[in-house]
């Protein structure tokens, strides 16, 4: 009784590749002649008394295809089919039709038992299916199989959309193995996604390949390589992330992966070819050091690698989101969003490829991120300047540079208390003082952000330190501002220095002083709980020995 059927490739993880009986196998080319090539292959590495059958599409150049030449690869064929008697072919109808009454007439074909039968087809073929009708087919297709204990292997050829993949993928336990014959790189790569032989399950691999005569074969080692498969590819249902994007969760499932930082991450990324990477960002400051390792992995690891940024704090302006998405990230997660809305964006970029173009030179990316590197207090007349010069930015002339705010502090607070409690922690924030007020600007923050920018800038709540605030965020209103700031007289140097709020009454001055009563330490008695309530207030209010009455 035979139990597995060579695949005809030497030299993978267990020395072989081999079909098991009963199973359902499935390997998807780029072209016709890649299919071909293999299923000659696999016919060729089968004993003379091993019992084959060979389904063909009825236009094919083997069945006599007017419209078609035969190939070496096709004549290969037609000699092995022709050369034992224990090899058959069968041709199919085109048509939706034909293929869905499939597993029916196979059930026609003698006695299947204990054979290998090859299914050579576009995938053009299904592409009229609906997932419905693909699910009952397949399901059909492996229940034969398994019935008739022989083994199926499916070669589909041609353009394989997205749909079809997710849904060969999501149907993992009706079929025995799935891979990818890729020509189209060199070298050329079998990719397997899984495969199950008589040694156990192999899964996430590639192989280098190399042609011979006839069919392909595994590339043999060199002094550069240790080992003949890559375990990292064919990933596109892996996840690798940063440990803190899952709020201190497990790893969801056996296809996450998780990194205790960035640096690591985007190591393991560049192996990658078509994987999720989940980055996490805390603060303000690691934009530029993110944005170059998601700048590097797109740039070498191409447009199937899905790249994901999830705001870990609330640090991200808008222009830095365009920042990140200019350099390759497929999706930016606000901090707003919670984990399970962000787990269901990630399912959403599943099928998608990254179609923007990426500039090679992410300096010019970086220059245009932010109109000044100046950061916190500036006196008034360097506030001027440097506001003046973020219109000559030449790399903005299109974007909106940020917005001018006016800050009157309530009375009892100087404007030099007020601007101690503000931390500014971003290039591109300055904030000055004038006699009466604070000038902040904000560098490319949007209108509708200010309130929460302000109450995260500040120590204390923005409405509780400020009586009034004016807004600009209109180019011209913002320089006519400062054209005004800068015809004002410069106060002394020791009154624009910033001084600590005090804690003295002298603040506030209506906030008066409240004496807070001392403590007062009791000692509970220790008499049992089921003494009744009339007798403990009896024991309550009864004269103490000394004549006094209880302190209690």
């Amino acid at each position: 009784m035979t139990l597995s059927f060579p695949f005809g490739m030497k030299k993978f993880w267990n020395d072989s590749a081999e079909i098991q009986t009963s199973g359902l196998y499935w390997v998807n080319t780029a072209n016709q002649s890649d299919a071909y090539d293999l299923g000659g292959q696999v016919l060729a590495a089968q004993a003379e008394d091993i019992v084959t059958t060979f389904i063909l599409p009825k236009d094919n150049p083997i069945c006599g295809g007017a419209t078609q030449t035969l190939t070496q690869d096709h004549i290969l064929i037609s000699r092995l089919l022709a050369k034992s008697s224990a090899c058959s072919y069968y041709q199919l109808a085109s048509g939706k039709r034909a293929f869905r009454a499939l597993p029916d007439d196979l059930n026609r074909i003698g006695n299947t038992q204990n054979q290998l039968i090859i299914l050579l087809f576009p995938a053009t073929s299904w592409q009229s299916f609906s997932g419905n009708e693909f699910e009952i087919w397949l399901k059909a297709m492996s229940a034969f199989a398994q019935h008739r204990n022989c083994a199926l292997l499916i070669l589909c050829y041609g353009l394989t959309n997205s749909a079809l993949k997710a849904q060969l993928n999501s149907h993992h336990r009706l079929i025995y193995g799935l891979s990818n014959l890729q020509t189209d790189i060199v070298p050329a790569q079998f990719v397997i996604s899984w495969w199950h032989n008589n040694f156990g399950v192999e899964a996430n691999n590639s192989y280098s390949l190399q042609k011979y005569a006839q069919g392909w074969g595994i590339m043999p080692l060199t002094s550069t390589s240790n080992s003949g498969s890559n375990t990292l590819n064919d990933d596109q249902w892996l996840y690798f992330a940063q440990r803190d994007v899952l709020e201190g969760a497990p790893p969801l499932s056996e296809n996450w992966q998780l990194f205790d930082d960035n640096a690591v991450l985007t190591e393991r990324g560049m192996h990658a070819r078509a994987a999720t990477l989940i980055f996490s960002l805390r603060t303000n400051d690691e934009v530029e050091t993110l944005a170059r390792q998601i700048h590097s992995l797109r740039i070498q690891r191409g447009n199937r690698l899905k790249i994901a940024v999830r705001e870990m704090s609330a640090s991200l302006r808008y222009i830095d989101q365009r920042l990140l998405q200019a350099c390759g990230a497929n999706l930016v997660v606000p901090h707003a969003a919670r984990l399970s809305s962000f787990l269901t964006l990630l399912d959403d970029i599943q099928q998608l490829s990254f179609t923007r173009y990426v500039a090679e030179d992410i300096d010019k990316l970086l220059e245009g991120r932010l109109p000044t590197h100046h950061k916190g207090f500036l006196p008034l007349p360097t506030f001027c300047e440097v506001m003046q010069s973020i219109w000559s930015h030449t790399t903005l002339t299109t974007e909106a540079r940020g917005l001018l705010i006016s800050l009157r502090p309530v009375s009892g607070i100087l404007p030099q208390q007020a601007i101690s409690l503000c931390h500014l922690r971003r290039d591109g924030d300055v904030i000055t003082l004038t006699e009466h007020h604070l000038y902040l600007f904000l560098s490319n923050c949007q209108v509708s952000d200010v309130d929460n920018v302000l109450n995260s800038l500040f120590s204390l709540p923005a409405n509780d330190i400020f009586a009034s605030r004016t807004l600009w965020h209109q180019d011209s209103d913002i320089q006519s501002e400062v054209r005004r700031l800068a015809a004002k007289k410069t106060l002394p140097a020791q009154v624009l220095q910033p001084q600590p709020v005090s804690a003295s009454p002298s603040v506030s001055p209506h906030r008066t002083s409240v004496h807070l009563p001392e403590p007062l330490i009791l000692t509970l008695s220790d008499t049992p709980v089921s003494r009744s309530m009339a007798e403990t207030t009896r024991h309550i209010n009864e004269p103490s020995h000394d004549g006094q009455e209880s302190p209690l």
